[in-house]
């Protein structure tokens, strides 16, 4: 039986040949250069077909693949990272750093105010990597096929606000993200009574929510949870306490990047958390700079999150179960861990 890591990795050396002969190959040299069989390597074909990512030509016995996408990178010296405006990822100073030592790469870092925003940018290509919630990027693999999840990272962090005085039984939260999941979860299991859900797109807007009171509920992460505190909200749930919500954000690497290079990329990741974890405050100066978080926060939030560097296999169940994704099947959705 072919192991999710094993089908990936000849998924990863198919596009990866594919873009070294943009003009196609013969479908017939494929089996050898892969050491698989031939019906192998038509399941995954006409599999890559369905996806949009080949075209297959026949020319009299001759069956022809193509790649339909080429990925252009504005540098081979430059990754472009996409993360969440958050003080959840205070190891990325070490990434970056150790892919520019181990790799001679610099990393472009670039902050977005949400989650989907983030997914969507990867998806389109206008970034390679992406510290996003797990559960986005579960469903940004089953949209797209185009990303490889890599490590674990931080838990914790984010919250549930009573807001006081507000006449609206409505819960507001960031839309397909970790604080979606924790909406979801709270009010299945009766932890919050709200009737209804909308959701804002912007830390500003969620400020403005709650200001305005037209939310009983707003679900927000570290360090905007400390400006809903400040509106006289009260905490109801942490919700890395749930136990589905192990992980907040992941490592998301696009498969356009080729196996090697997301292998390498998965274990200096993994390698940098380790790090940060025995010298926290290191990068804290460089992190600020980057996302415009006053340091004095990003030192008090060294201490609100867990740090693991591989996907808790466990967690990652739990969290399935809690979807209740059927469609695609459960073997598929797990292809995107490494």
């Amino acid at each position: 039986m072919i192991s999710h890591i094993d089908h990936s990795r000849v998924i990863q050396k198919i596009l990866d040949i594919l873009s070294k002969n943009p003009g196609g190959i013969q479908q017939s040299q494929l089996p050898n250069l892969l050491n698989i069989s031939r019906s192998y390597l038509s399941i995954i074909l006409r599999d890559l077909e369905r996806q949009g990512l080949i075209q297959r030509i026949k020319i009299g016995t001759t069956y022809i693949v193509k790649p339909l996408q080429i990925y252009h990178r504005s540098s081979d010296k430059v990754l472009r990272m996409g993360i969440v405006w958050s003080s959840e990822y205070l190891f990325l100073g070490y990434f970056v750093k150790m892919v520019k030592d181990s790799m001679d790469i610099d990393v472009e870092v670039n902050v977005y105010p949400n989650a989907i925003q983030t997914m969507v940018e990867m998806i389109k290509g206008n970034i390679d990597m992406a510290l996003s919630p797990l559960v986005t990027e579960l469903y940004g693999y089953i949209l797209s096929r185009d990303i490889v999840i890599v490590g674990g990272g931080a838990g914790g962090g984010s919250y549930i606000y009573e807001i006081p005085e507000s006449r609206r039984n409505i819960v507001v939260s960031s839309n397909v993200s970790t604080m979606d999941l924790c909406r979801y979860i709270a009010i299945k299991r009766g932890l919050i009574d709200a009737s209804d859900t909308n959701y804002f797109y912007s830390p500003s807007e969620a400020i403005s929510i709650a200001k305005r009171g037209l939310a009983k509920y707003i679900i927000v992460w570290h360090p905007l949870s400390l400006s809903i505190e400040m509106l006289g909200a009260r905490k109801v749930l942490g919700c890395g306490d749930l136990e589905e919500i192990y992980h907040c954000c992941t490592l998301a690497i696009s498969r356009r990047l080729g196996f090697e290079n997301i292998e390498k990329l998965g274990s200096i990741y993994r390698m940098s958390i380790e790090r940060f974890l025995a010298d926290p405050t290191r990068f804290l100066e460089w992190y600020s700079l980057k996302t415009n978080i006053d340091i004095s926060l990003l030192k008090k939030a060294v201490n609100l999150y867990r740090y693991d560097p591989e996907i808790d296999k466990h967690s990652l169940s739990l969290l399935l179960n809690t979807l209740s994704i059927e469609i695609p099947s459960r073997n598929e959705i797990m292809k995107a861990i490494l």
